[in-house]
């Protein structure tokens, strides 16, 4: 097809600072066939007359709906996308002008039904904006791979792996509207959304650039989504949740024991990183003091799916999942033993 439509969609939650930039990003891309959906998810703060201050772009078009989470807004968007490709962008993010023109030009030279492309974390240090920590693809290395392996591959060394976010990718929408993809939870949505993608994909194309802008900020209590907020119950048991996602959609298609080793090691390391363990034992992030108790008590409940499965993890993760289960073992005994050892592990045994 010559001249695709390309749909970008944007979730919004209480971002007013943030939105203009990116807003300002998406009208400069040098390919101009574009349809940019900003979903309106009952912010409380000037978001929306933000929005509305741009809407003369005939580009753009504004969706309100009641506060319910990434996930449903961005389901908002796809049932209203009209594009032959979709694109997501967080509200507070941006993406480089040449961004969407190179993509489509892949999408169509490689016949991909999704086109991934690298990013770098950006940080805001008094007015100046700090960029690093790039993720980088190799893209020859993705010649022969299996792309669920590269899915789970994200915390290891592979040089073929796939960083599991929803945004950094165009997908062909027809890939999403055929198999019915939608995003199955509010909050830690982005990764079963894309293992069902990724599943589906015939062809998958990756870009050695970082197109993506992914900014990291202090939140106020106003802006805090779950994912971002301190140790709670809900945020854990969402992380536990869209796991269980992903364990039952491979159960589904008959290909769990094929991808067994190489989902639990992936999950170990969403434990020690979603799950509440480096925010309390590895950080100098101040948490309740309840964190630790809300922490063992998601462990315990969910210790059937922690396994022993670590190999070609990142070191951070590969040695602190012994530990971890460990730990869960000593928890089914006393959970305050439980958190001393961990604490122990960290002052004496733990990979700097």
């Amino acid at each position: 097809m010559q001249h695709p439509l390309v749909t970008i969609i944007v979730p919004v939650y209480n971002l007013a600072p943030y939105l203009p930039r990116c807003i300002a990003a998406l009208l400069q891309q040098t390919y101009t066939r574009l349809e940019l959906i900003f979903i309106n998810d009952g912010s409380t703060d000037r978001s929306l007359e933000v929005l509305q201050s741009w809407q003369e772009h005939p580009q753009i078009k504004i969706i309100s709906r009641d506060n319910a989470g990434p996930g449903p807004a961005r389901n908002t968007g796809l049932d209203h996308a009209q594009g032959d490709y979709v694109l997501f962008v967080d509200g507070d993010d941006w993406i480089d002008p040449e961004t969407v023109a190179r993509c489509v030009e892949a999408a169509q030279a490689h016949a991909a039904d999704i086109v991934c492309f690298g990013f770098r974390k950006v940080y805001q240090r008094g007015d100046t904006l700090v960029e690093a920590e790039p993720w980088i693809y190799e893209p020859a290395s993705f010649n022969s791979s299996d792309y669920i392996i590269s899915f789970f591959s994200e915390a290891t060394h592979r040089k073929d792996k796939l960083n599991t976010s929803t945004w950094g990718k165009l997908y062909l929408r027809s890939l999403i509207e055929d198999h019915q993809l939608r995003f199955r939870q509010a909050t830690f949505e982005d990764s079963p959304f894309f293992l069902e993608a990724v599943y589906a994909a015939s062809h998958i194309h990756c870009l050695a650039d970082t197109f993506y802008a992914y900014f990291i900020q202090e939140k106020d209590a106003a802006q805090q989504s779950v994912t971002s907020a301190p140790i709670n119950d809900r945020k854990i048991a969402s992380f536990y949740s869209a796991d269980a996602l992903m364990k039952q959609f491979l159960l589904s298609k008959n290909i769990f024991e094929k991808y067994r080793h190489y989902y639990y090691a992936y999950h170990n390391a969403r434990i020690l990183q979603y799950g509440g363990y480096m925010d309390i034992y590895v950080t100098d992030r101040p948490s309740q003091a309840a964190a630790w108790q809300i922490f063992m008590a998601q462990l315990q409940q969910h210790r059937h799916d922690l396994t022993m499965d670590r190999k070609r993890l990142y070191r951070a993760y590969r040695k602190r999942i012994v530990a971890l289960n460990i730990g869960a073992a000593i928890s089914r005994v006393s959970a305050p033993m439980a958190h001393r050892f961990f604490r122990w592990y960290e002052r004496t045994m733990a990979p700097k």
